[in-house]
């Protein structure tokens, strides 16, 4: 079965489970099922009922108003942002962020870069989805948070790694992008506009993907930044280890993420491994057995990765296509689970 390790989230759940009871998603699935979410006094028992599960399609078939509450939708509709998939898996799926949810990832995210001793008074360039990811709205909010200023270039980043997968470094170099066809129609506009920003503005914190690296090192405002921040793909520990040694050689410092529209955004905690801990109680992650979502797998065991989501807006669980190894925290601040190992089977 799946254990609530932070008991903590019982109180939390009792608040939670008496707004949604309420949405028009909860409501009909109690009486599909036959039992309310208010009946669960615990986390945990909801967590080990199927009416807990939820399937990622149902977004794609009913207006996302049906699966918030009505009394939210009503009172606070400036206060909500509808936030967008990656379309990986087919069709884009949208989901509602509210300035409390986004507060509560972007402090989260802080605390963590103050484990890794990253000062303040900051700026950050980001380069990101074009499309409305809680991802930009978390790292706005974060770099604000820390006395700074945030600059965007907008990139579809799967895009550019299905491109450069298919090709050949052996005998094209990273120099030669820039003069390619593809580089210079899609992606060379953006990466222009980040090495403008990180050459004229004090940049402190970039956040790239690895494979476009390269182009910033070569940048003369590349000397002032302080922390790399890796996001959109994943990135075996191995490898993690190595880049990590080679920046540290430049005075930098390594941080990669692990994040999902629903469930936010998660920076890999200090060590020498990527491992992961959810901003509970917002979000947290499982790793569960392949055949039962409802059974944990044990600790520095594989399973497939289940999210839980609940906020005033949204109360959501899932399993991902990713898998994970569960770990447990050696943190005092952090008193759940996390994940480390994270691979997607698409």
């Amino acid at each position: 079965m799946i254990k609530n390790i932070e008991h903590s989230l019982d109180k939390y759940w009792e608040k939670i489970k008496n707004i949604h009871s309420k949405t028009p998603y909860w409501k009909e699935k109690s009486q599909k099922i036959g039992i309310s979410i208010k009946e669960f006094k615990k986390l945990e028992d909801f967590l080990n009922h199927p009416i807990s599960l939820c399937e990622e399609n149902e977004l794609k078939e009913r207006p996302l108003e049906y699966f918030m509450p009505e009394e939210i939708i009503r009172r606070k509709k400036d206060d909500i942002h509808i936030c967008t998939s990656s379309g990986s898996t087919g069709k884009k799926k949208n989901a509602p962020w509210s300035n409390e949810a986004i507060d509560y990832n972007s402090e989260y995210l802080s605390e963590l870069l103050d484990m890794y001793n990253i000062p303040k008074d900051l700026n950050f360039l980001i380069l990101g989805p074009s499309y409305p990811a809680p991802f930009q709205l978390i790292m706005e909010k974060l770099a604000k948070k820390r006395n700074g200023f945030i600059y965007f270039a907008p990139v579809e980043m799967r895009e550019i790694k299905k491109y450069l997968d298919s090709v050949d470094f052996s005998k094209y170099s990273f120099d030669d992008l820039l003069n390619d066809a593809f580089f210079k129609a899609r992606i060379s506009p953006a990466i222009e506009y980040q090495l403008d920003i990180l050459e004229k503005e004090k940049i402190s914190v970039l956040g790239s993907t690895p494979f476009l690296l390269p182009f910033f090192a070569k940048c003369k405002g590349f000397e002032n930044v302080k922390l790399i921040y890796f996001g959109g793909m994943e990135i075996p520990s191995e490898q993690y280890k190595l880049w990590k040694e080679d920046l540290s050689k430049m005075d930098k410092k390594l941080i990669t993420s692990y994040g999902h529209y629903m469930f936010g955004l998660i920076f890999n905690t200090p060590n020498e491994e990527l491992t992961y801990f959810s901003p509970s109680p917002l979000s947290s992650l499982y790793v569960v057995k392949e055949d039962n979502p409802f059974d944990s797998v044990e600790y520095n065991e594989n399973g497939k990765v289940r999210f839980l989501r609940m906020d005033s807006t949204l109360l959501w669980s899932q399993v991902e296509r990713d898998y994970a190894t569960r770990v447990q925290s050696n943190i005092s601040s952090i008193k759940w689970d996390g994940v480390k190992n994270i691979t997607t089977k698409y």
